[in-house]
């Protein structure tokens, strides 16, 4: 009778062991990434940001930048980032928490599949169904640049009823509250979620607007102060005019 116990008790315990196995297995791939190159990736800079990005004909199936000294990679098949020193071999899963804010500030144009999470976040925020913005031009504006910044403006004569500016090489506009940007001068711009919005654009002067952003404080110079994170510091923001 006990040995025929036992044997009732091998196939059950052998089962959840293989289903263990397996789970643990599908855990672990989902822990980590590999991520190989042919050869050695070009990188440049992300204009307006502190971050690299590998040039666009050099990518692999994942979104990768250059933050510090990590490399951080996006799996749009599962929604999860990934952590490395180096750019080959194995990227460890991180918390959503631990991605760096500094990437969010990189264009909607230089991803090749957006985080979802922020995705969700922003149409559930403040921007309603607005998520793109046609920009357009009588005629090609004249740019000109904005005194003591970095920032370029269209000159007010060639200025259409919002507000529009470039900066490292990218095109911000300013509409109805909402802020879009684009790599073109005209065109199809994306939303932007203001969190996003180069901190040098907050050195423009009120008189430079045709509707100075909602929520900007002024300080005795008239620069936005904003959330405390803005002002009349540069930080890395300030340091390259991009195609400027």
């Amino acid at each position: 009778m006990i040995h025929r116990s036992r044997k009732l008790l091998v196939a059950p315990l052998m089962a959840m062991c293989m289903t263990l196995a397996m789970a643990a297995s599908a855990g672990a791939a989902d822990v980590s990434l590999n991520i190989n190159f042919g050869k050695a990736p070009r990188w440049q800079n992300v204009p307006g940001t502190s971050i690299r990005e590998i040039r666009q004909g050099e990518r692999t199936d994942y979104d990768m930048f250059r933050y510090g000294r990590k490399y951080y990679a996006y799996n749009n098949v599962n929604g999860r980032w990934y952590a490395s020193r180096n750019y080959r071999g194995r990227f460890m899963m991180i918390d959503d928490r631990s991605v760096p804010r500094e990437l969010r500030r990189i264009p909607r144009n230089h991803w090749r599949n957006y985080p979802t999470a922020w995705e969700d976040r922003d149409s559930r925020g403040s921007y309603g169904s607005s998520t793109t913005f046609q920009v357009s031009y009588g005629t090609r504006p004249r740019w000109s640049g904005v005194s003591g910044t970095s920032v370029q403006m269209v000159s007010m004569g060639d200025r259409p009823n919002y507000d529009a500016f470039r900066y490292g090489g990218n095109y911000y506009v300013y509409n109805d509250n909402r802020w879009y940007t684009s790599s073109r001068e005209s065109g199809q711009f994306v939303v932007l979620a203001e969190s996003s919005v180069p901190t040098e654009l907050t050195r423009v002067p009120r008189e430079n607007w045709r509707n100075y952003p909602t929520g900007w404080d002024q300080d005795d110079n008239g620069y936005g102060n904003g959330d405390g994170n803005r002002g009349r510091g540069r930080g890395n923001q300030g340091r390259g005019r991009g195609n400027n």
